[in-house]
Parts: structure tokens; C-alpha cells; sequence
């Protein structure tokens, strides 16, 4: 084995290390989506890895998270009822390549009762 000066060494690692970091972004695999909004008291994230959907009650204020999911895999609503820290995930099965909107609300009192205080708070869309 050859031993290698210290000042060529030194300029061969770099060399080296930049090598291997862009030699991995090209071979990378495609990025995947992420989408997050937060309001006052709820929160909710999507991430494409997995077709997750992440939701999370972040305030004790009586009202539960609500969450309206539309895109071209159909509608659907999700929920976390009242508790602060509570928080679920849904693992989603939404057509790959689509657009997909998601409405945030913090309700007090059932989200299917007319007089319930309904309070619209953040909408962000995704991509699958």
C-alpha cells in the first residue's frame, strides 16, 4: 500500500466527499410531496411517502379538529374530537399525480349539529 502525502490528502478527501454527495443526488429518488397548515388550535400535515395524513389537536379549547379532504379520490372528512394533544393519522389511498385540497375548522360543539360554531381557520393543497 502506498501512503499518500498529508497536503495531496487533504485535497483528495474533499474531493472525494463532494464526489459521493453529488453522485447521490443524481441517483435520488424522486422527491416526494409534503403539506402542512396549522391555525389556532388544529393542525394538519400530508405527506406523499406513504399517502399519510396527519392531524393534531394542539390547543384545549373545546372544539375538535375537522378536516375536509377533496380531490378526484372523492371527499371525505376526518376529525379529532375535542383534546388538546390528540392527534391521529390516516393512512390515505389517493389516486398518484392529483391535486388534492384540504380545508381545516375547528367546530365547538358536533360537527353535524346546525348551531355549532363552525370556524374556518387554513386550506392548503397537495399533490400525491
Amino acid at each position: 500500500m502506498k501512503l499518500i502525502p498529508m497536503r495531496r490528502a487533504a485535497t483528495l478527501v474533499p474531493a472525494g466527499v463532494a464526489t459521493f454527495f453529488a453522485a447521490s443526488i443524481l441517483v435520488a429518488p424522486a422527491a416526494h410531496a409534503d403539506a402542512a397548515k396549522g391555525c389556532a388550535g388544529g393542525y394538519a400535515k400530508y405527506t406523499s411517502k406513504g399517502d399519510f395524513l396527519y392531524v393534531k389537536d394542539r390547543k384545549a379549547d373545546g372544539r375538535t379538529v375537522f378536516i375536509n379532504l377533496t380531490g378526484p379520490g372523492g371527499f371525505a372528512m376526518y376529525e379529532v374530537l375535542r383534546g388538546a394533544g390528540k392527534s391521529f393519522t390516516w393512512d390515505l389511498d389517493r389516486p398518484e399525480g392529483k391535486t388534492n385540497k384540504i380545508v381545516i375548522s375547528l367546530v365547538k360543539g358536533k360537527s353535524t349539529d346546525d348551531d355549532s360554531n363552525w370556524k374556518h381557520r387554513a386550506t392548503f393543497k397537495f399533490r400525491t
